[in-house]
C-alpha cells in the first residue's frame, strides 16, 4: 500500500521549556499532527490507513459472526476535501509551499460504516520571519466508525472520553513547572476545554517534533484532530505557544464547518478512479472496498491506490470460516525528467531485485524475504517485470510465509508498480466437506494483478 504537516504571527520564543509552557491552564491550547499517510488509532481491530502490518489484512484467520448494530449514516468525506477546508492564504501563513516539504492527503477505503481521511501540510526551511528558518508542520484527521456493537456516535463518545483520559494523564507540567521529576523529555500542558463541535479540548506539548498544539474534537460520529507546530534553525527555538495555539484554534473553526455539511457521494479523482471496484472484483472476486488513496505533491509527485478484497462466505450463525483475500496496491510515481528520472529508477529497481535474489534474500532475525528470479513483461509499458516474493518470520518456524507479487512498469516520466499480497484459493466453512485452507496460489494472482494492471496503465497515460 502504501503510501504518503503549522500561524499567522511570528514571534520569539518565551525562553526556557518551562516559560513556553506557562499558562497553558488559562490559554486555549491546540495543535497539530503529522499526517501522512494517515490518521486513525487503534479500536475495535481498526488502525489507521498505512498503519497495518500488512499480514493483519489478510482474511485468513477463522472467524465468528458477531450481532451488529444499524450504522449511523456517514457523509462522505476526501483528503483533498479536508485540505480545501482550510483557504490556501491562511494556510500559506502557517505552512509555505517549498522545496524541502509538501503536502499529503489521503483517504481510507470508505465504507457506510467507515469513513475517514487526513491531510497534512510541511515545511522543513520556511521563512518564519525576521530571517529566520523554521520547520513547521500542520495535519487534519477525520474518521468516523461504527462497530460491532456500537454506532458511530457511540465509538465516537466512548473514544473521545477514552483520549481525554489518556491526554490528562500524560500532564507533566503544571502552573509552568514540570511535575514529573523530570529535566528532559517531552513536556505536556494541562488540557483547555474549547467550543467546537460537541466537545473539544486543546494541549500544547515541546518534544522532538517542536513545539506543538493539538486539537481533539468530537462533532456527532465524528473524531477530528488538528496539529500544528514547529521549530527554528535560529534565533527562538520554538515558535511562541500564543501562535501555535491561535493557528490550530483557527483551523479548527475551517475544519469542523466542513464537517458540519450534508455531502453527497464524493468521485475519485486521477489514477485511483481508473479502476471501478466491479473491475478489481472481476480480476479478483468478490467482495472488495476501496481504494483508500493516499497524494503527496511535493517534487517528486506520488499516488497509492489500495483496495482491501475479502470474499463473502455463506454460514450459517455460529460456524467458523476462513475467506481468500488480501490487498491490491497500485502505485503511481512521477518523476520529471533527468538522469535520476523514471528510466534511472525502473532500471534500479530491477538490478536491485536481481540482488536480493543472488545474496538469498533480505531482512533480519525478525523477518526474512526471499525472492523468485525476476521475470520480463511485455506488451505493458515501455518496460515491465514481474517478481514474486515469500516473507518468513526466524521466530516464528511454525508461521507460514506471506508471499507477494510485484509487478513494476515503466511509462513515460512514471513508475507504475502494482503489488498484492494474500490469499488466492482455498476458504470456506471450516467443517464442511473439502474445505481447504486458504492459500497464495502464484499463477492466479498473477493472472489477476496483470487483469487489472493494463487499464491502468493505460488510464495513467
Amino acid at each position: 500500500g502504501g503510501g504518503w504537516r503549522p500561524p499567522p504571527p511570528r514571534g520569539g520564543g518565551k525562553g526556557p521549556l518551562i516559560a513556553v509552557l506557562a499558562g497553558l491552564a488559562v490559554i486555549m491550547l491546540i495543535g497539530a499532527v503529522v499526517g501522512g499517510w494517515l490518521l486513525l488509532r487503534p479500536d475495535d481491530g481498526g488502525r489507521p490507513p498505512g498503519a497495518f502490518e500488512r499480514e493483519d489484512r489478510l482474511p485468513t484467520l477463522k472467524r465468528k459472526p458477531t450481532p451488529s448494530v444499524a450504522p449511523v449514516k456517514l457523509r462522505a468525506i476526501t483528503g483533498d476535501q479536508l485540505c480545501a477546508a482550510v483557504p490556501d492564504a491562511f494556510r500559506k501563513s502557517l505552512v509555505t509551499d517549498g522545496r524541502y516539504g509538501g503536502k499529503d492527503a489521503s483517504t481510507g477505503a470508505a465504507t457506510e460504516s467507515e469513513k475517514r481521511a487526513a491531510c497534512s501540510w510541511s515545511d522543513n526551511k520556511m521563512d518564519v520571519g525576521g530571517g529566520v528558518l523554521g520547520h513547521r508542520s500542520l495535519s487534519i484527521s477525520v474518521e468516523a466508525r461504527s462497530g460491532e456493537r456500537e454506532n458511530a456516535v457511540e465509538r465516537a463518545k466512548r473514544r473521545f472520553a477514552d483520549d481525554k483520559k489518556a491526554h490528562e494523564r500524560r500532564v507533566n507540567v503544571r502552573d509552568g513547572k514540570r511535575v514529573d521529576g523530570r529535566t528532559s523529555g517531552s513536556a505536556f500542558g494541562e488540557l483547555t476545554q474549547l467550543q467546537y463541535g460537541d466537545e473539544s479540548y486543546s494541549q500544547s506539548s515541546i518534544g522532538h517534533s517542536g513545539l506543538k498544539a493539538a486539537v481533539h474534537i468530537r462533532q456527532g460520529p465524528w473524531l477530528i484532530k488538528v496539529e500544528y507546530g514547529g521549530s527554528n534553525r535560529s534565533g527562538a527555538k520554538y515558535p511562541t505557544g500564543d501562535e501555535v495555539r491561535a493557528a490550530a484554534n483557527k483551523v479548527a473553526e475551517h475544519v469542523t464547518a466542513e464537517m458540519a455539511k450534508d455531502a453527497g457521494k464524493v468521485r475519485i479523482d486521477g489514477p485511483c478512479g481508473i479502476l471501478t471496484v466491479k473491475n478489481v472484483e472481476s480480476a479478483f472476486f468478490p467482495a472488495v472496498s476501496g481504494p483508500s488513496v493516499g497524494t503527496n505533491d511535493g517534487r517528486i509527485k506520488q499516488t497509492a491506490c489500495t483496495w482491501n478484497i475479502r470474499e463473502q462466505v455463506k454460514h450459517e450463525p455460529g460456524q467458523e470460516y476462513t475467506a481468500r483475500g488480501g490487498e491490491l496496491t497500485a502505485r503511481v510515481v512521477d518523476w520529471g525528467g533527468g538522469d535520476t528520472g523514471s528510466a534511472f529508477q525502473f532500471d534500479r529497481d530491477a538490478k536491485k531485485y536481481d540482488r536480493y535474489r543472488a545474496q538469498g534474500g533480505i531482512g533480519n532475525e525478525v523477518t526474512h524475504t526471499t525472492f523468485e528470479a525476476r521475470e520480463e513483461i511485455s506488451g505493458l509499458g515501455e518496460k515491465a517485470f514481474a517478481v514474486e516474493s515469500a516473507t518468513t518470520r526466524p521466530k516464528e518456524p511454525d508461521r507460514k510465509p506471506t508471499r507477494e507479487i510485484l509487478v513494476k512498469v515503466l511509462s513515460g516520466e512514471k513508475t507504475i508498480e502494482f503489488t498484492f499480497r494474500g490469499t488466492t484459493t482455498g476458504g470456506g466453512v471450516v467443517e464442511a466437506p473439502g474445505y481447504q485452507e486458504p492459500v497464495f496460489d502464484p499463477a492466479a494472482a498473477r493472472k489477476a494483478v496483470m487483469e487489472v494492471a493494463k487499464p491502468f496503465v493505460d488510464g495513467v497515460k
